[in-house]
């Protein structure tokens, strides 16, 4: 019996079923095997596929652990075959006497072929991998590289809503003590009703009290079984219970906690088996656009946990652009993932291809004072950051029930064996879900809201509490954004407001530009200049390591070199335009150079006091405020004893980089930027990107890293960091080395810039008939503020606000109770303005100045005791500010 399946446009492909075709003889007995995933791969199979197998219904037959040929980290196929062929290709000659059947077409010329067991899919994978007109094929795979976020242990704590402090982070009398959401600011005008909110990981637990109301919505599914039993199975299945309660556990119910989102609907999708990914990529495929018309939101804690790079499969790619493209009615599936937990291992979460998804919402986790968690890993595509705890102080959510299931497995005899809260209990895992709630809650406030209208306003409501970051910085429209934090913490009280009436953003353009021109990256390029008279030539360029916070992407200036010693005891030289010599030992790298940073230095070359010849990478040093290097024992005690013969010579710190220059002429109001990158080098890890903005901004795309492995021989990073920037003007990217011993050369660079377009002819990212209809001139710029309300005209843009009136919108004042005791007057506010506030008891007598506050974004607020507010009036007047020139 014959198939006959013609594709519209394209070349009929012939599949046969196969139910009287003679036994197929395989090739002799190997462990290599070629694919095409779509690039060229070989795989060596492993001996033997261990218990894993035990995880699917299928027999141990239907999986196959393999190795790519010099890499470390295995797959496992299965027993289907992924076929993509090109459309001028004559597909029925593919499958003579072949042993698959069609199983699945999901795309005019790619479908999915089934085996008889994963041994024959990777057989027959081989011999169609090198025929002329495929594209793609490859068996279905499953990764162990993709791992959950974030590890638990359980150990006790407080309990129930005063122990979130993720949602409300204030003490007795209402201040403020650090970083929140202010969820409360935001449930008056929705709980996110109607949102539908998809947890995508080992299954949520129905039966808890916090996700009861869900059992029978009809919207859980298990991928990995086919099934709608989505339940947690395994005794390590304790993750996705936890994440969920984040999101939206119910509220009001007089137990355990609220989730941001508490009247959002659940979908538990189950992709793990404890602590492993079960699902194939088949299975992620439809996981990714599963319900898409009805799914809002969906959360990944889950990414890359590895150090090489990874990116989704062409089959959850299919997956992922589809519910992108065609759900929630075109407008997309708003996608919510976690940035990783591999800070302390030297991670990026640019390197996760799942997380760094221009069209995706990448986040990282804070501790309680603000600062990015010691874990939770830096990149360029983050775009905000939740608390998700650390060390200092963990969270408090759902656990699964009893006190002899999920993390909390200690004696308890009341409901706190059914939730969590322990040192243990922190990760980006945690964090992910609060922002998954808060899109809830815009989409269920408006539902004609798009993913990018998701994105933009949270950026617009994100604040930052670690001021003293080092790498924060203001970008050309004034946004301050951060690769270890995005652009900050949302406020879902802002957010919700902005959402409410907010205007969808225009249609997405796109500028590229690329360059085929090969140039060899400069080996072990990272350097320590001389440039006194005398200068022995071992000491005129002295190769060096960095540190982890500040870089010399641009060369230093040219600075006296001043010898310190030790740096174990505050500097008492003053180094106001010199730099420092510090030897190693007594102290942590972090504390001298800090030493350097307070007596003025500009920066530091640090060397070792052992072993000759080494140097590293000195860690712990992320927040450190001033670029640092460390050279080696040998070379940094010659240079302190030159330095005495020639005391404060100058020198500076410089990067040779290959450096690829591209001149944008489009107008574009940028949104995500992306680099894509083809090398040849010899360690990826070696290797450090950055991409400048012709406005200056500066991007991190990749750091020195553990990857081992060649590349990036085809790797896209994206940057949220040029948001609302213009994209007209010279855009450099820059790939330099800062190891020895390895080498290499860029093959290809391309840059691609995601925006609006407009008409721009002053590149300031405002566009000419805005500015010409609001100053009559294009005399601003995009970080000015004319009406000095705290906004800058960026932003005025965007939210379609007047730049010319500081009370647009108007000041609207809001007296709420906040606990028994006090109530809370707030409006919205502005960081440069002052605020009177005026009281009476009768409205015919006149107001008394009670207070002055200096103005906070995005809200204001005051506290007064709760009593006899009916009879209590209260005026707020904004002092004048003055315009800027």
């Amino acid at each position: 019996m014959n198939r006959l399946l013609f594709l519209p446009g394209q070349t009929a492909l012939l599949l046969a079923a196969f139910t009287s075709v003679a036994e197929t003889t395989l090739p002799p007995a190997s462990n290599r095997f070629r694919i095409r995933d779509p690039r060229p791969k070989v795989y060596l199979i492993e001996p033997a596929l261990p218990s894993r197998a035990t995880f699917s219904s299928a027999s141990a037959s239907d999986w196959i652990r393999a190795r790519p040929e010099g890499q470390a980290p295995y797959v496992e196929f299965g027993n289907r075959v992924v076929l993509q062929i090109r459309s001028d290709a004559n597909a029925s000659s593919f499958l003579t006497n072949s042993p698959l059947k069609l199983a699945r077409t999901f795309a005019p010329n790619m479908v999915i072929l089934q085996a008889p067991d994963a041994l024959t899919a990777l057989h027959e994978a081989d011999r169609l991998a090198q025929l002329s007109g495929v594209v793609v094929c490859y068996p279905v795979q499953r990764r162990p590289q993709i791992a959950k976020h974030g590890p638990y242990a359980a150990r006790p704590n407080d309990t129930y809503y005063l122990e979130q402090w993720t949602l409300e982070n204030r003490n007795a009398d209402g201040r403020p003590l650090g970083p929140d959401l202010n969820a409360r600011a935001a449930w008056p005008f929705t709980r996110g009703a109607g949102a539908v909110l998809a947890i995508a990981d080992d299954g949520v637990e129905l039966t808890h009290p916090e996700f009861a109301v869900h059992v029978t919505n009809g919207l859980h599914f298990n991928f990995e079984s086919g099934t709608p039993n989505a339940l947690p199975v395994d005794v390590n299945d304790n993750h996705s219970t936890a994440v969920a309660g984040l999101a939206l556990a119910t509220a009001n119910n007089r137990r355990g906690m609220a989730g941001v989102a508490p009247a959002a609907h659940l979908a538990s999708w189950k992709i793990f088996r404890g602590d492993s990914l079960a699902a194939s990529d088949e299975q992620m495929m439809d996981m990714f656009q599963f319900r898409s018309n009805a799914v809002s939101v969906q959360n990944h804690s889950w990414g890359n946990s590895d150090a090489p790079q990874l990116g989704p499969t062409v089959l959850e790619a299919i997956g992922i652009s589809n519910a992108i493209a065609f759900g929630r009615g075109g407008r997309g599936i708003v996608m919510v993932r976690s940035a990783g937990n591999g800070r302390e291992s030297s991670m990026n979460a640019n390197d996760d291809g799942y997380a760094s998804d221009p069209r995706v919402i990448g986040v990282a986790s804070i501790r309680k004072d603000g600062r990015a968690a010691a874990y939770s890993n830096p990149g360029a595509c983050l775009l905000v950051a939740t608390p998700g705890g650390d060390s200092d102080r963990s969270i408090f959510t759902t656990d699964r029930q009893g006190a002899s299931a999920g993390f909390n497995t200690g004696t308890y005899t009341n409901d706190f064996a059914d939730y969590v809260s322990s040192p243990s209990v922190i990760g980006t895992s945690f964090a992910a879900p609060q922002v998954s709630g808060l899109a809830a809650l815009l989409l269920s406030a408006n539902p004609n809201l798009t993913y990018r209208d998701v994105q933009q306003i949270l950026i617009l409501s994100a604040r930052h509490f670690d001021l003293t970051d080092p790498d924060l910085r203001a970008n050309a429209a004034g946004l301050l954004v951060s690769h270890n934090v995005g652009f900050g913490v949302p406020d879902a009280g802002l957010a919700v407001g902005l959402a409410r009436s907010w205007a969808n953003r225009p249609g997405l353009a796109t500028a590229r530009a690329s360059s085929t021109n090969q140039q060899s990256i400069p080996e072990d390029g990272l350097r320590v200049v001389l440039s006194g008279t005398d200068t022995p030539s071992t000491l005129l360029s002295i190769p060096a390591s960095p540190g982890q916070g500040p870089h010399a992407d641009s060369p230093t200036a040219n600075l006296p070199l001043v010898d310190v010693g030790l740096a174990d005891t505050p500097i008492t030289t003053d180094l106001t335009g010199k730099a420092a010599l510090v030897r190693r030992g007594g102290n942590l790298f972090a504390d001298k150079i800090r030493r350097a940073a307070v007596a003025g230095a500009a920066f530091a070359v640090l060397y070792n006091n052992v072993n000759g010849s080494e140097r590293f990478v000195m860690g712990a040093t992320d927040f450190t405020p001033i670029p640092a290097v460390m050279i080696d024992q040998n070379t940094g005690e010659a240079l302190r004893d030159y330095l005495q013969l020639h005391p404060a010579a100058p020198a500076r710190l410089q990067l040779s980089a290959a450096r690829y220059s591209f001149v944008i002429t489009n107008a574009l109001i940028c949104e995500h930027v992306g680099v894509r990158v083809q090398t040849d080098h010899s360690r990826r890890g070696d290797l450090r990107l950055t991409l400048l903005s012709p406005q200056g901004t500066r991007s991190v795309l990749q750091h020195l890293n553990p990857d081992a492995s060649p590349g990036p021989t085809d790797w896209t990073y994206y940057s949220t960091h040029h948001f609302y920037e213009s994209s007209a003007g010279t855009w450099t990217v820059s790939i330099s080395d800062e190891e020895p011993l390895n080498s290499g050369t860029a093959q290809s660079v391309e840059l691609i810039i995601r925006g609006v377009a407009i008409a721009d002819s002053d590149a300031d990212g405002l566009d000419d008939d805005w500015e010409t209809v609001r100053f009559g001139s294009l005399a601003f710029g995009a970080r000015d503020d004319p009406d000095g309300d705290g906004i800058t005209n960026a932003r005025e843009q965007i939210l379609g606000t007047n730049p010319n009136d500081g009370a647009d919108p108007p000041l609207a004042l809001d007296l709420s109770p906040w606990d028994s005791r006090l109530a809370r007057l707030s409006w919205r506010g502005a960081t440069n303005r002052i605020y009177e506030i005026h009281s009476c008891r009768d409205a015919a007598a006149p107001l008394a100045l009670v207070t002055n506050l200096s103005g906070s974004f995005p809200e204001t607020e005051w506290f007064t005791p709760y009593t006899n507010l009916a009879e209590q009036f209260f005026r707020v007047r904004v002092l004048p500010a003055s315009p800027q020139p």
